[in-house]
């Protein structure tokens, strides 16, 4: 049996086990909480608390159409994700260099903002998804570069505007009213999207042996957006007018005030953005570590392939071709294991309440930092140990888990909410300059990567000094 099997059926089990115990002690709060104010309870239940209510019913119509179609949505994009590498550089035979720049043209974004056009821009990502998913059955290399374009694209939407009309549809429904609340669909949300990314690496795996092509999860992925494009072309609704909270009002005297001098604090927040120590920090950890991210996840594939051939040689198996005799790696299974390090990494938070406050958020994030760049140096010192590199890569994946959790924490605290998405947008200059950088001039061979691995492992480094600095 594969050794990544179990890997993968170790971290699940750690999964479990965390989920388990998070469950019980909810329902232990829950149980209290409800005994003890039982008695004034059954004293105002509405015709709404029944079983079979009306309220209840539209609660899970919404869940239902909403959920099935992101489901799906998701399990497209994540089905591509452990083979665009292999697949460029093996099956199709490209320079590493050329599988670098397809790699960077899917950064290629589109509009966030497509009020009120969110089911149009729903049913482009279907489309546009599509295409990505079909170019992959040519060799043409302007094809490709074009379908890695679209994949861009497609990537940009789904991540605005499926969650914007689950907004503002859930107030369109009123379902608010219902007993429904809007932040346990985000919870469902990211809970949903980890199960399903697992879910996809082991269905994509599985489909590689069977069919024996690694082009075929991308065929899956597209039939996934067809159907997804059925769901929302028979099941979705357009929504005109998105309202921006539970409930519409007519702004006061002293609130036009405010909405129409908001330009100059927005103004004057630019202008000293770079004398803010704390927002400094920031924007370079969120470069830091989601720049390593991304390198992470164009390098991880050929580290491993690179590990096991070392590792195949160290045993007294020469390999050849450039290591064509060595066994090939489960791709899906690798991805699946690292998808449920990610999910142990964010319950884990969870579940220790480490994002409470400023305090410990900045606490977190140092420590993640640090176990970070450890976990990107190691592939470099053992690169002959394919047990190590995988964990390391496991242990990444755990602080990414843990990352984004406490990085939302504090860009909630330290980012005024009226420059909010400005100030974000300025933050990702520096993040994707440093990407297509140092993806851009990626060249053949080990060394290059190794350099990435040490390059990534100190900028977190100085990250953590800089963090234990300004926010600790």
């Amino acid at each position: 049996m594969e050794i990544y099997a179990a890997y993968f059926t170790a971290l699940t089990c750690f999964n479990l086990a965390l989920f388990t115990r998070q469950h019980l002690l909810t329902r232990t709060k829950q149980s209290s909480h409800t005994s003890s104010e039982e008695e004034e309870e059954e004293e105002s239940i509405s015709l709404a608390d029944l079983p079979n209510s009306p309220d209840k019913q539209a609660v899970w119509d919404f869940k239902r159409i909403y959920f099935g179609v992101y489901i799906l949505a998701k399990a497209a994009d994540w089905l591509q994700g452990p083979y665009i590498y292999t697949l460029y550089k093996d099956d199709k035979n490209l320079p590493e260099p050329t599988v670098a720049a397809l790699f960077t043209t899917g950064f290629i974004p589109a509009p966030r903002s497509w009020d009120p056009w969110l089911i149009a821009a729903c049913v482009g990502y279907c489309l546009t998804y599509t295409s990505s998913c079909l170019s992959v059955l040519s060799s043409d290399l302007f094809v490709l570069f074009v379908g890695r374009a679209l994949g861009g694209v497609s990537t940009t939407l789904l991540y605005s505007v499926f969650e914007t009309w689950m907004v503002a549809e859930y107030h369109a429904r009123e379902l608010g009213a219902c007993g429904l609340r809007l932040g346990d669909m985000f919870s469902a949300s990211v809970m949903l999207s980890g199960l399903t990314a697992i879910g996809s690496g082991v269905v994509g795996e599985a489909l590689v042996k069977w069919t024996g092509s690694k082009s075929s999860p991308f065929l899956l992925a597209a039939v996934c957006l067809c159907v997804a494009f059925g769901g929302i072309w028979h099941f979705w609704t357009e929504n005109l007018a998105v309202p921006s909270s539970s409930h519409s009002f007519s702004p006061s005297t002293e609130e036009k005030d405010h909405q129409q001098q908001s330009s100059t604090p927005a103004q004057a927040t630019y202008r000293n953005i770079l004398r803010d120590k704390r927002l400094l920090t920031l924007t370079f950890t969120t470069t830091a570590f989601e720049g390593s991210m991304y390198l992470f996840v164009f390098f991880w594939s050929p580290a491993l392939k690179a590990a096991r051939a070392s590792s195949a040689s160290a045993r007294g198996i020469l390999p050849e071709n450039g290591g064509e005799n060595v066994p090939g790696l489960p791709f899906g299974l690798i991805f699946a294991s690292f998808m449920s390090a990610m999910m142990l990494g964010s319950m884990t938070t969870s579940a220790m309440n480490l994002t409470s406050n400023l305090k410990t958020s900045s606490r977190l994030t140092l420590h993640t930092v640090a176990l970070a760049a450890i976990a990107l140096v190691t592939p470099v010192l053992a690169r002959s140990s394919e047990t190590g590199v995988f964990w390391a890569f496991a242990l990444f994946e755990i602080c990414v888990g843990m990352y984004f959790p406490a990085i939302s924490k504090l860009k909630s605290e330290v980012v005024e909410e009226r420059v909010r998405g400005k100030v974000y947008g300025m933050m990702r200059v520096p993040l994707n300059l440093f990407v297509v950088l140092a993806l851009g001039s990626t060249k053949e061979g080990e060394a290059y990567r190794d350099t990435m691995f040490r390059t990534a492992g100190s900028l977190l480094l100085i990250a953590f000094v800089v963090i234990a600095r300004y926010l600790d």
